[in-house]
């Protein structure tokens, strides 16, 4: 889980990201595009350039007007199904600045286009914007990365210029976060006409506004220098500060003058006496940062040393909460390992167990399955909110214990979905998305098996968790197929289906009996799946008693009886 750094490095980061050639690559062309524009307010045009084979940059740039005169109520915040995909289970809204999003609709069939051609670009994409512009910008980039597969060559960054705040709290629950960087000057005020205590225009409720926060990365310049920041909360109070302390009419600010001159001269790190006041790396960094962006950090109305004794305590608390919360779980595995080892000496197989029993120890079970579900969703969620290299790093570290959760408790859902006769196709229409993304992410780290590795599996293959998760889902399936066959009420074409979706079945056990892939608990006797081997048996008799196959004639054989 993530922790509060106990030191900053904002201004380390924002003198890499000056002196490189990205932020100079993504300003280029805007001054361009804008003066050829049309004077219309809040006019916005992309613009797509692919300067060399391995760069694409697509440019939002507002007119001239679109800078100095915001559109009408454009402060206020609104939801649409456009961006829907930006509200997990946890943001249940997601709300979006109006004016950038009626020029985002506006564009909408022009954008739909451009970004089918995008997804099949590789190298590197910026997506850039000015003002408004940016805000456009920042809108399509997240429409892209939502319509990207996780494997797509190309992945976009989004860096904005002088842009307004664009959304609400939730917006900053986005996946995507690290995508974004917005360069701010101290000199423009567009970037804080939506705070509250801005100069805002007067069309824009403060009850609209006093929401907004923002996302992404800021980077944060002055004649001093420049810094990085990405806490949303001390990012609006500079940004407030800022506001305040701009000439009362709107100007445009030119970024590439200031780009230039702060290429020209080293970041200053800020006087001395922050180490002396403060006495500590984190302090120290937060004071001196600030200074070199030029903000009086008494006019922010913020407790440095309270920030700190609030980052230590976190972290302190994080590392307590998840040492319970882990041993909470180890507890709850552990019990689950007890429940499926009673059902061995019982001479059951852990799946029917669970199903066709209704003692203590089964509720008792179905609690330590919900709490391990619980830990592993939040797990999961974690996991997929990170960009997708950090996110692999990430799940990579608790993999294998993911993967043997889900061989655990995936099959005791299962149990649950059957168990009433009524369920039908749980994989399609049950199975929950973090058991899907466990699954995913084991294949894609497996390595092929050798031949040493399944010589060591025939070995231990009686304590083994049967690999595929959703082996009972296909079982139960098998028996619905044959009930099917036998039903006087099934047609023709139902019965064909069937009798294909058996034979299917077959091969799929065969295979995983060959890769010594499940465990000798399916074959003991009135398990689910000799339940299924006996009506399949009964109707090749009664109704196909020349068919064979490899799986048949292993039955029939009692060749399973050696099986582990």
């Amino acid at each position: 889980m993530s922790q509060a750094p106990l030191f900053s490095s904002a201004g380390e980061l924002a003198n890499l990201v000056v002196n490189s050639n990205l932020i100079d690559v993504a300003w280029a062309n805007i001054p361009e595009i804008q003066i050829g524009q049309a004077a219309f307010p809040c006019s916005v045009e992309p613009m797509d350039y692919s300067p060399t084979p391995n760069r694409t940059i697509v440019v939002f740039a507002s007119s001239p007007n679109g800078t100095q005169y915001p559109l009408p109520e454009g402060g206020h915040l609104v939801q649409s199904s456009l961006f829907q995909f930006l509200s997990p289970n946890e943001c249940p809204s997601v709300s979006i600045n109006r004016a950038a999003l009626d020029l985002f609709t506006s564009l909408e069939s022009q954008l739909h286009g451009l970004k089918t051609k995008l997804i099949e670009r590789e190298g590197q994409l910026i997506i850039t914007g000015h003002s408004l512009g940016g805000s456009v910008a920042a809108l399509f980039t997240l429409c892209l990365l939502d319509s990207m597969d996780k494997k797509s060559k190309c992945r976009p960054i989004c860096i904005t210029f002088g842009s307004p705040l664009l959304g609400d709290f939730d917006l900053q629950h986005s996946q995507w976060n690290s995508f974004f960087l917005h360069v701010v000057s101290n000199k423009d005020p567009v970037p804080g006409l939506f705070l509250p205590s801005s100069r805002s225009p007067s069309t824009s409720s403060h009850s609209q506004t006093s929401v907004y926060k923002p996302f992404g990365t800021y980077l944060l310049c002055s004649e001093h220098g420049c810094a990085c920041f990405d806490d949303p909360d001390l990012i609006l109070k500079i940004l407030t500060v800022a506001s305040s302390e701009v000439s009362g009419e709107l100007q445009v600010v030119d970024y590439g003058e200031m780009l230039r001159n702060l290429k020209n001269k080293a970041i200053w790190k800020g006087p001395q006496l922050a180490g002396e006041r403060y006495g500590n790396s984190f302090s120290e960094g937060i004071v001196m940062e600030l200074e070199t962006i030029g903000i009086d950090t008494a006019k922010l109305n913020i407790d440095i040393n309270g920030m700190e004794r609030e980052a230590r305590s976190l972290t302190k608390k994080t590392k307590a909460s998840e040492a319970k919360k882990l041993n909470d779980i180890k507890k709850a595995m552990a019990n689950l390992e007890w429940y499926k080892k009673k059902a061995e000496d019982e001479k059951k197989s852990y799946y029917d167990c669970f199903r066709n029993e209704d003692k203590k120890r089964h509720v008792d079970a179905k609690n330590f399955m919900e709490e391990l579900t619980i830990y592993w969703e939040d797990m999961v969620a974690e996991a997929e909110r990170k960009p997708q290299k950090e996110g692999k790093s990430f799940r990579t570290g608790w993999l294998f214990a993911g993967t043997t959760y889900r061989r655990m408790v995936e099959p005791l859902d299962i149990a649950d979905f059957y168990q009433g006769g009524d369920g039908r196709d749980y994989i399609n229409s049950k199975r929950s998305q973090h058991y899907k993304l466990l699954e995913q992410w084991y294949k894609e780290a497996a390595k092929p098996p050798t031949r040493e590795d399944l010589d060591s599996k025939k070995k231990k293959v009686s304590i083994l968790l049967t690999e595929d998760s959703c082996f009972w889902a296909h079982v139960e399936e098998a028996i619905l197929s044959c009930q099917s066959l036998t039903n006087a009420t099934s047609t023709t074409k139902q019965r064909e289906s069937s009798w294909e979706n058996l034979v299917m079945f077959g091969e799929y056990v065969m295979e995983q009996i060959e890769n010594c892939a499940v465990s000798p608990e399916i074959f003991l006797n009135g398990s689910t799946f000799m339940k299924w081997w006996g009506e399949y048996k009964a109707y090749i008799h009664n109704f196909r008693n020349f068919y064979s196959s490899r799986l048949v004639e292993y039955m029939k054989r009692g060749s399973y009886n050696q099986y582990g």
